[in-house]
C-alpha cells in the first residue's frame, strides 16, 4: 500500500466474510476517510489487491477451506500481513483482533498515528481444558489483549458485558461498545437458498463448530418435534460436517438435517427471512462465549424472524425484548429444553406473527448499524482528528 491513508484497518480472518470489518470500513469511507483494509482470505492462489468502492483492499492467501490447514503456512501469512501493516502509511491504525496488534501498535508509534483496538472477542480467560498448545496460545492472546487495551488510544468491543470485563481486568475507563448488528434493511425480500418446500425451517447461519455450539442437542431435539427441518448455512471443516450428518443418521432424522453452503454476509438477512425460526445455540465454554453476542441473532431480527437462543446474558437481553418477546431461551446442553423453546414459538400462530412484527420493529428502531455507525464516526472525528490536528472539513 504505497499511498498515505487516513485509516489502515487489519484483521486475521477470512476477510470477505468479516461483516464487522466491512461495516466499519464502509462507514468510514462514506464519511470521507481514505481507508485501506488488509487481511487474509481462503481459496486464493496469491496476493490480491483490489478496490471496494473507495476502499483499497489487500488480501493474502490463507490456505484452502477444503484442504488440511498448515500451521506453518498460516504463520507465514500472518507474518506477511504484519509486514504489510508496517509498510502502510496511515494517520490511524485499526487493529480488528489481537493477532494484528503488535504491528499496528508499532506502525502507530513510528508515524505518530492513532491506535484503535477493536476487541471482536475477549481473551480474559482461554479454554480451561484442551491441549498444552491451546492453553499457551490462549495465554499469549490474553497478554496481547492486555497490551493492546492499555496502549491504544481507542478501545472498542461488541457489548457492555465484554466492555465491563475489559474495564475491570485492565483498569481502564474508556471502552466504547459497537454492537454486532446488521445494516438497516427497510424492505426485506426473502431469498430461498434451497430450503425444503413447505416445511418449518429452523435456521442456523454461521460457523459449524460441533462442540462449542449445540448441534448434537439440536439434532436430538428434532426427534421431539413434528416435521421441523434444521438448516445450516455457512462454513465448516468437512470432518465436522460429516460428524453432524453422522449424528443425524444415528438419531433417525437425516432427512431433516440440511447443510447448505455459505452466502455473502449481505444476503444473510434475506436468507433468514425465508426461514421460520432462527437459532442461536452457543455453549458457554469460556468467559468470551458466556458474555458473547452474535451477528446472527440481529440478522434474524432484521429478517423478522423469531428466535430460540441459549440462556446467556447478552443473548438473553435481546431475546427477551419486545411484547411479546422476540425469542425463547433454552439450556444449550439439553435437547428437551431446545425442543420446548422451539415448540413455544411455533405452537401459537397468532403469537408467532406478533413475534415476527416485534423482531422487525426492534431491528429497525434499535438494533441496526446506522445507529452504531454514529458512534464509530464520532470516535474517529474525536480521536483521529484531535491527534493529527486536521479538521474533518479538510478531508
Amino acid at each position: 500500500m504505497k499511498k498515505t491513508y487516513d485509516i489502515c484497518a487489519a484483521v486475521v480472518s477470512d476477510l470477505p466474510f468479516d461483516a464487522r470489518v466491512w461495516k466499519q470500513a464502509r462507514s468510514l469511507a462514506g464519511d470521507g476517510f481514505h481507508v485501506a483494509v488488509l487481511g487474509c482470505r481462503y481459496d486464493i492462489p496469491g496476493t490480491q489487491r483490489r478496490s471496494d468502492g473507495e476502499i483499497d483492499v489487500l488480501e493474502l492467501p490463507f490456505g484452502y477451506r477444503d484442504q488440511p490447514k498448515s500451521g506453518r503456512r498460516r504463520a507465514l501469512a500472518v507474518a506477511r500481513l504484519w509486514a504489510e501493516i508496517l509498510r502502510t502509511r496511515a494517520r490511524a491504525y485499526h487493529s480488528h483482533d489481537v493477532h494484528v496488534g503488535p504491528p499496528s501498535w508499532l506502525a502507530s508509534r513510528l508515524r505518530g498515528a492513532t491506535l484503535v483496538f477493536d476487541a471482536h472477542e475477549i481473551h480474559w480467560h482461554g479454554y480451561e481444558g484442551g491441549s498444552r498448545r491451546a492453553r499457551l496460545l490462549a495465554s499469549a492472546s490474553q497478554q496481547l489483549e492486555r497490551f493492546m487495551v492499555r496502549h491504544s488510544d481507542v478501545v472498542i468491543t461488541t457489548n457492555e458485558s465484554r466492555a465491563d470485563v475489559l474495564r475491570r481486568e485492565y483498569k481502564i475507563d474508556a471502552v466504547t461498545v459497537l454492537g454486532n448488528v446488521p445494516a438497516r434493511v427497510d424492505s426485506v425480500v426473502a431469498l430461498d437458498p434451497g430450503y425444503p418446500k413447505g416445511k418449518p425451517i429452523l435456521l442456523y447461519q454461521g460457523w459449524l463448530s460441533p462442540y462449542a455450539r449445540s448441534f448434537r442437542e439440536i439434532i436430538q431435539a428434532l426427534r421431539l418435534l413434528d416435521d421441523v427441518h434444521f438448516v445450516f448455512i455457512g462454513f465448516g471443516h468437512e470432518a465436522n460436517k460429516e460428524k453432524v450428518l453422522a449424528w443425524a443418521a444415528e438419531e433417525g432424522v437425516a432427512d431433516r438435517v440440511h447443510l447448505l453452503p455459505p452466502r455473502p454476509f449481505e444476503e444473510l438477512v434475506r436468507t433468514a427471512a425465508a426461514a421460520t425460526v432462527g437459532i442461536v445455540p452457543i455453549k458457554a465454554v469460556d468467559v468470551n462465549t458466556y458474555l458473547g453476542d452474535t451477528n446472527k441473532l440481529h440478522e434474524y431480527l432484521m429478517a423478522g424472524l423469531p428466535v430460540v437462543a441459549s440462556d446467556l446474558p447478552e443473548i438473553k437481553r435481546v431475546a427477551r425484548e419486545g411484547d411479546p418477546p422476540v425469542g425463547e431461551l433454552f439450556d444449550a446442553d439439553s435437547a428437551e429444553s431446545i425442543a420446548a423453546a422451539i415448540s413455544r414459538v411455533l405452537d401459537d400462530p397468532k403469537m408467532y406473527e406478533a413475534r415476527r412484527r416485534e423482531a422487525r420493529r426492534l431491528a429497525l428502531e434499535r438494533f441496526n448499524w446506522q445507529i452504531e455507525e454514529r458512534r464509530l464516526l464520532a470516535l474517529y472525528e474525536d480521536a483521529v482528528e484531535r491527534r493529527n490536528g486536521k479538521s474533518a472539513e479538510s478531508r
